[in-house]
């Protein structure tokens, strides 16, 4: 055999051996052939799917923390659902300040769990903390929330945390009564509203992640059956989809209407009740170390919007007050962070008055 022929065989060989090893690596890592959901994403294709109650949808369309589930893991909300006291026992000598959000302001990941920067102002200052976090949920449900409990509670300040990376919408959807807005299932959480389609039931959203979204179940042409043989192909078509991804959320953040809708509709509830109203941004990790003039100039249909934009409160972020992905939320540095900084805030806004 020459040396030109055995070059080419090694390299071959090389190529072969490379491939297997990654995709050996890849398989035993959890990423089956097929698989074309982002990495961040905690999902997975199950033999049998049931769902887990922990929140429930109330006969107003409010996401509401389940109080039976709650007390089993020893998690203390209020008969409404809220992880906050009871209303009726609010002490109304004291200023009051109404905090409404998703998994960030729930305290998802801080540890221990009243870590949160929430529970943290609750401890340290002499103000009444009304936490309304709830997992997951977006600006329609802090719409509905300002709507029911602005006027009910009559909160001194009401803070709404905004989490840019998912609560820029890029569909609307309706509220419906007694229905969920995510499936929490054994598969992963699965939300009912995707790609602007909506879903009734688990297994219809369940359905469609698998055999449509995220999994290569169908391959339309011989690339794509070939590709849905290897874990390492999937991974590498996977890209393409990542990518279009990223496009769709930067047209969003240029036209932000649908996501303006709601928080316009927050800031007109603020008015009419004589409310005090801040919007906290909360920057996905990935774009935490940019500069706040970055951030406003990438982001500038929402935060610059001529309703919207003397309502942001923003801070100075790091990569560091969160934590690893998949998770990405607050760590206990950043809810301290945003603690100290809406501590701040609070001092020179009362100090005004």
């Amino acid at each position: 055999m020459s040396e030109k022929k055995k070059r080419i065989l090694f390299q071959l060989s090389f190529l072969l051996i490379s491939f297997l090893s990654i995709e050996f690596i890849l398989r035993a890592k959890g990423y089956a052939p097929g698989d074309l959901k982002p990495n961040w994403m905690n999902f997975k294709p199950v033999d049998s799917l049931y769902t887990i109650s922990d929140f429930v949808t109330n006969s107003e369309g409010i996401l509401v923390a389940n109080v039976s589930r709650m007390k089993l893991q020893q998690i203390a909300v209020n008969n409404e659902g809220f992880r906050t006291k009871e209303f009726s026992e609010i002490d109304t000598t004291k200023k009051k300040l109404l905090f409404i959000g998703d998994s960030f302001t729930w305290g998802l990941s801080a540890h221990p769990f009243d870590s949160c920067f929430a529970d943290i102002l609750q401890r340290e200052t002499n103000f009444e903390i009304i936490n309304l976090g709830i997992p997951a949920t977006d600006p329609p449900q802090y719409f509905e929330l300002a709507k029911k409990y602005v006027p009910l509670l009559k909160p001194d300040f009401v803070f709404i945390a905004f989490f840019m990376d998912n609560d820029l919408m890029r569909f609307d959807r309706k509220i419906f009564a007694n229905e969920p807005l995510y499936f929490l299932t054994n598969a992963g959480a699965i939300l009912a509203d995707i790609d602007g389609r909506h879903f009734h039931t688990a297994p219809q959203a369940y359905n469609y992640c698998v055999n449509e979204r995220y999994f290569l179940r169908h391959p339309k042409n011989f690339l794509e059956k070939l590709i849905s043989k290897s874990a390492l192909l999937s991974r590498l078509y996977s890209v393409k989809f990542r990518i279009d991804e990223k496009l769709q959320f930067m047209r969003t953040a240029k036209d932000s209407h649908i996501t303006k809708k709601y928080l316009r509709g927050i800031n007109r509830i603020a008015e009419e009740n004589k409310v005090l109203l801040k919007f906290v941004l909360i920057p996905a990790r990935n774009e935490a170390d940019f500069s706040l003039e970055k951030y406003r100039t990438r982001y500038a249909d929402l935060l610059n919007d001529d309703v919207l934009e003397t309502s942001w409160l923003t801070f100075q972020n790091c990569s560091s007050n969160f934590t690893e992905y998949p998770d990405a939320h607050l760590n206990n540095r950043g809810h301290r962070v945003y603690a100290d900084s809406i501590k701040q805030f609070l001092k020179t806004q009362f100090e005004k008055q």
